[in-house]
């Protein structure tokens, strides 16, 4: 760890405790935020918790090509007098590339940088280290192979979202609008101008839920898309899932492929 960097670390109050269960102070990389909890104290100060899953990735592969885990454990990330705050993706599922601290004069700023979901940038008088619990890994359902499987069976579709969909490269989130008594402004060209740009198929999965999760065409897809939006995220995958746009019910959206 960089000496700056290290020093930086040093300013987060309780950081030995994630020191010791590592051995070093980790990246954070494909931690997964579980829980956010926003407290307001009136004369006092606002605090901001996050209780994320992360766990070291070891140099062995399973048998399903993916990096082995250990140290599995829950932490609590605290962030107290917070001066400024964004907060944008959050869904479902938030899986972070990382964490990142730098210095703000007297005062500490942090970075999720997301792979999926959750984006944030915080910064704060003060950083803590709640609670750090080890927990037992939850083994993961079994990679599904597309092509064993029957893929359309909804269960089969959603789970081979959630793995196949991990690894890409996505844009920045795009506001398409909404569609629903409050805000009538969803931008359904602009979904399908960006949509018919990205796929070359006429078929499409459109990913809602271990139930409902379903093949259709590109064009039905589009269709459904503003009228889910008022209950649900939605996702739009090809065949291949090497390319995906997803949508979030605060009326954005980005799209994204395979990372190389």
């Amino acid at each position: 760890m960089p000496e700056e960097e290290n020093h930086i670390i040093k300013q987060i109050v309780n950081s030995e405790a994630i020191i010791q269960h590592f051995g070093y102070w980790p990246s954070f990389h494909d931690a997964e935020v579980l829980k956010v909890t926003f407290e307001a104290h009136p004369g006092y100060r606002a605090t901001v918790t996050f209780l994320l899953a992360t766990s070291e990735f070891i140099n062995e592969v399973d048998e399903r090509g993916f990096y082995k885990q250990a140290d599995n454990c829950h932490v609590e990330l605290q962030f107290t007098g917070i001066k400024e705050m964004s907060f944008d993706g959050f869904s479902h599922q938030n899986v972070l590339w990382g964490l990142s601290f730098e210095t703000r004069d007297d005062s500490i700023e942090c970075t999720f940088e997301s792979s999926i979901g959750l984006e944030t940038t915080i910064i704060a008088e003060e950083a803590l280290v709640m609670n750090l619990l080890p927990v037992a890994p939850i083994p993961d359902e079994p990679l599904i192979d597309t092509k064993s499987v029957d893929m359309m069976d909804a269960k089969n579709i959603f789970i081979a979202s959630e793995h196949l969909l991990r690894n890409f490269d996505w844009s920045d989130w795009i506001y398409v609008g909404l569609n629903h008594e409050q805000a009538d402004e969803y931008k359904a060209d602009t979904v399908a101008e960006y949509a018919n740009g990205l796929f070359d198929e006429i078929e499409v999965y459109i990913v809602i839920g271990r139930h409902d999760s379903h093949l259709t065409t590109l064009s039905k897809a589009l269709s459904q898309v503003s009228t889910l939006l008022k209950s649900m995220d939605v996702l739009i995958c090809n065949k291949e899932f090497s390319k995906a746009m997803r949508f979030r019910m605060v009326g954005v959206m980005s799209y994204g492929q395979k990372r190389n």
